[in-house]
């Protein structure tokens, strides 16, 4: 083979080689650039916040400050998971759609002995970040007294004899103008409608209160009692919606501690209002201030101008 056989032997082989290897470094240098990044999720400890290993009496609050940032993409969903004994439990679970957030959080310590509390957000790309820590029970934690009231009747909004608020810190129901005397203490309202369940129109006794809507806009506000628009507080209870909630009218009766109130009330399911609460209904809840409690539906009547029964048992 003479030489300039050789030579151009030496550049066919050459050629797909160097190709090859320009293609590599090509894809190779495209992949370091579109390099995906991660979410990120930090808690943020300032004087209020609880830290990683804190022991919590129960029932007392919990408070979280958190910071996220989506970094590739917006963030689209936020979860706050309690981790113990083999068992998650939801306890938020928000979607969203945020370059990023600070926000702060209250939960209440309960019967748990050890719990890690785990955030994470995931953004549009469905890409994860988490960050954890560990509470734990203060082992010397005494279940708190309850206050329980019997046989208490609110009236609906078209009801003239019986008052429309109730005010568990000084144990009085009251009308409208009254009530507004007391805005920082009322907690609980009651209407009656007509809602629609799968379909069907249904007879609904409500309870709710004055901090339905944050806007202070909808049915409530335009119809049943349009002066709590004026009202400068407007107190919000969430009450537990769930079909099944555990909680028995015999365990309720022989409730005289917070220890029933503490466990039955699950914050995933706490909603605005509770609708359709017929008779036999047992309704956990929570207030504002973080109090717990239960309601146990009597009789609840299904027009307008009547009136619901029940008894309740709260936390002091």
């Amino acid at each position: 083979m003479n030489v300039q056989t050789e030579l151009k032997s030496i550049l066919f082989i050459s050629w797909p080689k160097f190709l090859c290897l320009l293609l590599v470094l090509f894809f190779t240098n495209c992949k370091k650039n579109t390099e995906t990044r991660l979410p990120t999720i930090n808690l943020i400890f300032e004087s209020w916040c609880n830290n990683d290993g804190d022991t919590i009496e129960i029932g007392k609050p919990i408070r979280f400050k958190v910071q996220a940032e989506g970094l590739d993409a917006n963030l689209t969903n936020f979860t706050v998971k309690k981790y113990y004994d083999g068992q998650i439990k939801t306890v938020l679970d928000s979607g969203l759609n945020s370059s990023g957030f600070v926000t702060g959080l209250s939960f209440y310590q309960n019967v748990e002995n050890q719990v890690e509390w785990r955030f994470a957000v995931m953004d549009r790309n469905r890409n994860e970040a988490s960050v954890s820590l560990n509470i734990f029970k203060d082992p010397n934690s005494v279940f708190g007294g309850i206050y329980e009231f019997l046989n208490l009747r609110m009236g609906y909004q078209q009801n003239n004899t019986y008052g429309h608020f109730f005010l568990p810190v000084i144990n009085k129901v009251f009308f409208g103008d009254s009530a507004a005397l007391y805005q920082d203490k009322v907690d609980f309202l009651t209407y009656f409608n007509y809602r629609e369940d799968n379909g069907i129109l249904k007879p609904s006794p409500t309870f709710s209160s004055p901090g339905e809507e944050l806007s202070a806009t909808g049915e409530l506000y335009d119809i049943y009692y349009p002066f709590l628009c004026d009202w400068t507080t407007r107190n919000y209870t969430k009450y537990d919606v769930r079909a099944v909630n555990g909680v028995t009218a015999e365990a309720f009766n022989q409730a005289h501690n917070d220890s029933l109130l503490i466990v039955s009330y699950d914050d995933v399911w706490g909603k605005k209002k509770y609708k359709w609460a017929s008779d036999g209904t047992l309704i956990p809840f929570m207030t504002q201030s973080g109090k717990k409690g239960i309601i146990y539906v009597h009789q609840a009547d299904n027009d307008s101008t009547g009136s619901i029964l029940f008894s309740m048992k709260i936390q002091m």
